[in-house]
């Protein structure tokens, strides 16, 4: 009875402060940003990240010299990073309508889910008329097409087609 409480004392403050575990990236793509922190020697728990601090993580890989995959993965852990206002709008997300209901938002964006950063993708590119299905792209892919299409919004960028496109042909 003791560990029920617990446990469902951990979910309610998890939920106040809309912390939430990753749900929506790929196994392949988290596996990925497991071994670089392993590589690094960082410690970090991988059950508590969002999906957006996971990809961030997996992009810090591709950095040549470790500190800087190092400062980049410190940067993703303390909310610093370029994702941070996607997730912002992602809990917004869960009631687009006003009436409780969950979706997505004009551009596609799902809220915190099972492959929500799949589906995210998918909405995006259905939506700007782009006829491919986001469950046959790598991983990489994925990733940056999520982060510009809805990160660069955040920046009050437009993301731009040829960049798409370009993810697209990797």
């Amino acid at each position: 009875m003791r560990t029920a409480i617990t446990a469902t004392a951990l979910a309610l403050a998890l939920a106040a402060t809309g912390a939430q575990a990753y749900t929506g990236v790929s196994p392949t793509l988290l596996a990925d940003a497991q071994r670089t922190v392993s590589e690094l020697g960082l410690d970090v728990d991988f059950d508590a990240l969002t999906d957006e601090q996971v990809i961030e993580i997996y992009f810090a890989g591709s950095e040549d010299m470790a500190s800087e995959k190092i400062r980049k993965i410190e940067a993703a852990l303390n909310g610093e990073g370029t994702a941070r206002a996607i997730l912002e709008r992602r809990v917004v997300v869960r009631d687009v309508n006003g009436d409780g209901t969950v979706g997505f938002d004009e551009n596609g964006l799902m809220p915190q889910g099972e492959n929500s950063v799949v589906a995210s993708v998918q909405n995006y590119l259905d939506v700007n008329g782009f006829d491919v299905d986001a469950s046959t792209l790598t991983d990489a892919q994925v990733a940056e097409i999520y982060l510009t299409a809805f990160g660069d919004q955040e920046n009050g960028m437009e993301p731009s087609r040829d960049r798409i496109e370009t993810f697209l042909d990797m």
